[in-house]
């Protein structure tokens, strides 16, 4: 009878037959990456990112109701929000007092509003999103943000005073908020830099002077063509995608740590020629094959999941970065780090004797 084969050993069978010279064919897909970057470039150049609320200086004002669904005040008719006529009604006199302040509405929003230290059950309210202009300075922008906030109570009727009471509602108001989180993302890309210092220094101590040229390039390939994608797919760059650039650094630096382990144990051991550098490039890359192939089928599911269980656009979209990051992740490791070693690796020749 004969014996059953498993996947795993056709997997390796597959390997070892595989004629697929991957140093040789690195010029290819350095192409398409490059490609890729540029295309980025340009759409970013025209178009630029696609920033998430959470990046775009987005400012948001709270317009809160009573119970019923009515705002109320001096000299004030009432909108009746649950109504489509109301709703209109308020959604005109807020678009009026935004473009009277040389801004538009990101969105308005109809939400209840349940604050148990403030005494408001249940009550109704308008939430109003909209960008800041960022040519101003982040003063002059809390400057209009005030404008637009008194020209909103004005316009609703709590011209008497941010607190009103209304029936229902204890101590209603129109709060705002200024969103300047880039300073958040700044203070990351600063954390993320000195983080690849530290990661290349480690992988010169451990291997050679070589591996700070490789792990340079990779890294920045890496980064790089994750902001090209995210560019030219037009996915938000939100504050969670930091997070994902940390993962597509963490990830080429295991990505190296994995591929010059590999190596040194070819050339220690005599397993290719050390003079051959496209030799151990090839070699090193055709024995990691399995390994990457299914590290990276996790991650790549578990980004699906993550997309699939998505209870909010933020975290498809954050889902959607990671499927993009795996990718580009998977892309250098199995087709580009080898020609980076390949270029910089400089392999010891052995001390001849004269005779």
């Amino acid at each position: 009878m004969a014996k059953k084969i498993s996947i795993n050993q056709k997997f390796d069978r597959a390997i070892e037959k595989s004629n697929f010279n991957f140093f040789k064919n690195f010029k290819f897909f350095a192409i398409v990456s490059l490609a890729l970057i540029i295309i980025g470039a340009f759409m970013c150049g025209f178009l630029g990112f696609n920033l998430g609320s959470d990046l775009a200086s987005l400012s948001t004002i709270t317009v809160y109701t009573n119970a019923e669904g009515y705002t109320t005040g001096d000299n004030i008719s009432s909108f009746d929000i649950d109504t489509a006529e109301g709703y209109d009604g308020a959604v005109k006199v807020i678009s009026d007092a935004l473009a009277s302040n040389g801004t538009s509405a990101y969105s308005i929003e109809k939400t209840t509003i349940n604050i148990t230290d403030q005494n408001i059950l249940g009550a109704k309210a308008l939430e109003i999103s909209f960008y800041n202009d960022r040519s101003l300075s982040e003063e002059e922008q809390q400057l209009q943000n005030q404008q637009i906030k008194t020209a909103l109570m004005q316009a609703f009727g709590y011209s008497s005073g941010e607190a009103v009471v209304v029936e229902g509602v204890t101590d209603a108001k129109i709060l705002s908020s200024y969103n300047n989180n880039m300073t958040i993302v700044y203070s990351a890309i600063i954390a993320l830099i000195v983080s690849i210092l530290f990661a290349i220094i480690y992988l010169v101590c451990r291997y050679e002077r070589a591996a700070f040229v490789t792990g340079f390039f990779t890294i920045m390939h890496d980064m790089v063509l994750l902001l090209a994608l995210l560019a030219i797919t037009r996915v938000p760059i939100n504050l969670a995608t930091i997070g994902v650039f940390a993962f597509t650094f963490f990830m080429s630096v295991i990505n190296l740590i994995v591929f010059y382990s590999k190596s040194k144990e070819m050339t220690a051991g005599g397993a290719v020629d050390k003079n051959k550098v496209s030799v151990v490039a090839n070699e090193v890359t055709k024995s990691n094959i399995k390994f990457n192939f299914y590290l990276y089928l996790i991650l790549f599911i578990l980004a699906i999941l993550i997309m699939a269980f998505s209870s909010s656009s933020t975290m498809l979209f954050t889902g959607l970065s990671l499927l993009l990051a795996v990718l580009v992740n998977y892309f250098s490791a199995q087709f580009i780090l080898n020609g980076f070693y390949g270029m910089v690796y400089k392999p010891v020749k052995k001390n001849r004797k004269l005779i």
